[in-house]
């Protein structure tokens, strides 16, 4: 179990979006160091040329014409982004003989990846192998398509079916994803362990026969538990040592065609404000992120509102114009990979320090407006934030848009210290407080108020108080009797491992206890107050919508077939994976596993 390889604060860490990479950039990239740098000027660093959360400040023009070109720097491939997927197809392409620039849109190296968890999902990977455990792939396909597309998944038919062109990216990635970071593990740029043996996010899912195991983490030079940032160290370290060039602060504003239509070069505004246009002799490449942050973007596709996300402000969705420019053919544009938010601080700074991965705790509950509780609070976080989405007919609103995440001072005292729950001794300018039900409803409704200029008025039922308690009445009855009669909170295997391991470690040294009822995650609340909030929303780790790519992780067009020399991975691009986060680590297994492909298929092209 997780317990064997982590102190009980590295579980609660594992799921924590870090604040900063921890890396120098390349000397012509204007060294950026981590340390001392504080959150804002680093998000704010983030990006180039546009306000953070916000995009449109640098044009994107139609492709041109090779005529028009007078190119500054050449090179076989050029890999557009620095995260997973970017990395991982450098690194494929230049050791199949290529040469390779790296172009950066932000201050510093390794993206998203750099600040995230860094795990990711290996179907059928070495360490499983080794063990004995198998992993069949017609097990593994029919879990992947039922959870990408329940709405398709017909078992008996051909392709499980799905089109054949989604469900041959699903058995692209099981067929190559442990071939990918056995191949990276082989050049000796990644080390890696399975020290998380926790469930998959689907874990009620009969064709799940692996439930667990696939996700791997990086592992540190000490042996200990490596996070997003020794993930983009472990990779850029190959990089580095290959001298492969890498140019920070440059937007990617354009791809270049030639007559035949062959994408051949990107232009991409310097950071003195000037243009560099690179030529590509066999491929360009995108792994730039979602559009997260482009308010526009996010507007146009996304189902409902989004409050923030985990992803760096520089992921702005630059590729799906860049990308359409070329004729390519979007795909997913309405999803993503979702995650609750604190609402205060998203509305403080849109790229979030950290996302709500599961509310701590066994005494609460969230409840939206109305007193109501909507969704298993212990469910995954990809899934459980969905219930934001909710349209009422009737009403003509979302429902959910804002939610109360509700806890006595048992579950305060107890588990302080998990997020969103301040440390010990501590407060937080989030949480909400009230010596009774209806003292904490005044407050919560003063505070939505107080933000009505940026969230509009949003008013609490007039019997939200009522309500509220009848709901924790109705908790208190399911935590004595372990069973959760509305949303089955803790049936699952799910919600209490990640529970256990991760996100409720209970303090030592207070007066309360845990175990005292038939569910580790339901208690009943204090018959007595202070009773506290925090007003949560929806929001994302980042979008994974954008141009369709195949088998090779070439983009295609609207006649489904390749752009010829345009590539990409990660979440930039449609997501193989559809709706869908089937485990730990999805994100940048998805990355790695197509990036390689693509720096593999890229290189093998004629010049």
């Amino acid at each position: 179990m997780v317990k064997e390889y982590l102190h009980k604060e590295q579980g609660k860490e594992i799921f924590s979006q870090l604040e900063r990479p921890n890396m120098n950039d390349d000397k012509k990239g204007e060294a950026f160091e981590a340390k001392g740098v504080t959150r804002r000027r680093f998000l704010l660093n983030a990006t180039v040329g546009t306000a953070a959360g916000f995009a449109g400040a640098v044009p994107f023009a139609v492709a041109q014409s090779d005529k028009e070109a007078n190119w500054d720097r050449e090179a076989d491939i050029i890999v557009v982004g620095s995260g997973a997927a970017s990395s991982v197809a450098a690194i494929s392409a230049a050791h199949a003989g290529s040469s390779v620039i790296i172009v950066e849109k932000a201050a510093f190296y390794g993206g998203t990846t750099a600040r995230s968890a860094g795990g990711f999902w290996i179907p059928n990977h070495r360490i499983m192998r080794e063990r004995g455990e198998e992993d069949p792939r017609e097990d593994a396909l029919r879990y992947m398509a039922r959870s990408a597309y329940p709405n398709l998944y017909r078992p008996g038919e051909p392709h499980l079916g799905l089109p054949e062109m989604e469900y041959n990216l699903l058995a692209t990635y099981y067929d190559n994803a442990a071939k990918a970071v056995e191949f990276l593990e082989s050049l000796g740029t990644l080390k890696y362990k399975d020290f998380l043996h926790a469930y998959d996010y689907i874990d009620s899912a009969s064709e799940n026969k692996v439930p667990r195991d696939r996700c791997l983490f990086p592992l540190r030079p000490d042996g200990g538990f490596g996070l997003g940032n020794e993930l983009v160290r472990q990779l850029k370290s190959w990089i580095d040592a290959n001298k492969i060039p890498i140019l920070l602060k440059h937007r990617v504003q354009k791809a270049v065609r030639n007559e035949q239509g062959r994408v051949i070069g990107i232009e991409a505004a310097t950071p003195n404000g000037g243009k560099l246009r690179l030529r590509a002799h066999k491929a360009v490449f995108f792994g730039t992120g979602g559009f997260t942050h482009n308010a526009e973007l996010v507007r146009r596709f996304q189902p409902a509102p989004i409050s923030g996300g985990g992803a760096m402000p520089a992921c702005e969705g630059d590729f799906v114009a860049i990308a359409e420019s070329v004729g390519a053919k979007l795909g997913n544009m309405g999803s993503a990979w979702r995650a609750q938010v604190v609402l205060e601080q998203a509305l403080e700074f849109p790229s979030v320090s950290n996302s709500v991965y599961q509310p701590p705790g066994d005494s609460m509950i969230m409840v939206n407006k109305y007193g109501k509780r909507v969704v298993g609070e212990k469910r995954n976080y990809n899934e459980r934030t969905r219930a934001h989405n909710i349209w009422d007919a009737n009403k003509s609103e979302y429902l959910n848009q804002y939610l109360f995440m509700v806890y006595d001072r048992r579950c305060a005292e107890l588990f302080a210290g998990n997020f969103p729950l301040p440390p010990p001794g501590s407060t937080a300018p989030y949480v909400i407080s009230g010596l009774t039900l209806e003292d904490l409803a005044k407050a919560i409704q003063e505070r939505l108020d107080k933000f009505a200029p940026k969230i509009g008025a949003v008013r609490l039922e007039n019997d939200f108080t009522k309500t509220l308690a009848k709901t924790i009445s109705a908790f208190n009855r399911y935590a004595k009797a372990g069973v959760d009669e509305e949303f089955q909170r803790g049936k699952g295997p799910y919600d209490a491992d990640w529970h256990k391991a991760f996100f409720s470690v209970p303090r030592t040294g207070t007066a309360w206890k845990t175990g005292q009822t038939p569910s580790v995650v339901m208690h009943p609340f204090q018959p007595k107050g202070p009773y506290y909030a925090v007003i949560v929303a929806g929001g994302t780790l980042d979008t994974n919508g954008g141009p369709m790519i195949n088998q090779n992780a070439q983009v295609i067009g609207s006649d489904n077939q390749p752009i010829p020399g345009l590539y990409g991975a990660g979440n930039c691009i449609a997501s193989p994976s559809g709706h869908s986060y089937f485990g730990s680590g999805t994100t940048i297994g998805l990355a790695i596993t197509f990036g390689y492909l693509a720096g593999t298929h890229a290189a093998r092209a004629s010049t």
